[in-house]
């Protein structure tokens, strides 16, 4: 397994060897994607279930999956002006991509029409430090980036940068209502965005996990090899 996530109807969707599995919210397979010539199938985003984002990094492109996980449409990003696309994910509030860019240290978001109309700026410079990023969600009006190195970055929803969480470690994240649930250094954690509460959620298992999500009152536990189901 390299990747995984989940979507609000209670799917799971996992990335094994350049194939994109579909399990329904009882965990019984129903469909299968597969692309052979793009490259590494970096990741999988389902925010919005009806139209999901298959990531091919290599070759800096799109494809845009049915609920069926059926071709819908490609985007290719070097088409737009984006060289080395290194993270995507959805926008909620529009529908558009924020994507960051790793040629010239940039988060941008192109809109429905494919034109990018938001940019940060160059991150390193804003921030001083050089950015290594490798997790990127939309949750509470602001993109959490998360640098494992230095921490957690906030972005407002113009691509401003606004703050660094000094979380690290953190390759997998999610955004439910006020929470954020983070994994870092094998633990499962929790931030409010109101209180600024931090603190570790106790698990079922003892084992150092990877990554996790919480989708209809279940639990999913990730842990490289294993992908283990908990229901409340």
């Amino acid at each position: 397994i390299a990747a995984f996530t989940t979507d609000k109807l209670g799917n799971t969707y996992v990335v094994t060897e350049n194939m994109l599995l579909q399990f329904d919210n009882n965990g019984l397979p129903v469909n299968h994607y597969s692309e052979k010539n793009l490259g590494r199938l970096a990741y999988v985003d389902a925010v919005n279930p009806l139209k999901l984002l298959a990531f091919f990094p290599d070759f800096a492109q799109i494809n845009l999956l049915s609920s069926k996980l059926v071709l819908q449409s490609t985007i290719q990003l070097r088409g737009v002006g984006i060289e080395q696309p290194l993270l995507v994910t959805t926008s909620a509030v529009d529908n558009g991509i924020w994507i960051y860019d790793r040629q010239d240290f940039q988060l941008k978001k192109i809109d429905l029409n494919l034109q990018v109309f938001r940019e940060s700026g160059n991150i390193p410079q804003l921030t001083g430090r050089e950015l290594n990023p490798a997790a990127m969600i939309e949750a509470n009006d602001y993109v959490l980036v998360s640098d494992p190195a230095h921490g957690i970055l906030f972005f407002d929803l113009f691509g401003t940068y606004y703050k660094t969480l000094p979380i690290k470690n953190v390759y997998s994240m999610q955004a439910k209502d006020n929470d954020l649930y983070y994994v870092s250094s094998g633990e499962l954690r929790t931030f409010n965005f109101k209180t600024l509460v931090d603190k570790k959620i106790e698990l079922p298992v003892g084992d150092s996990i990877i990554a996790s999500r919480f989708e209809q009152n279940r639990l999913m536990l990730f842990s490289g090899n294993e992908l283990k189901f908990y229901s409340n």
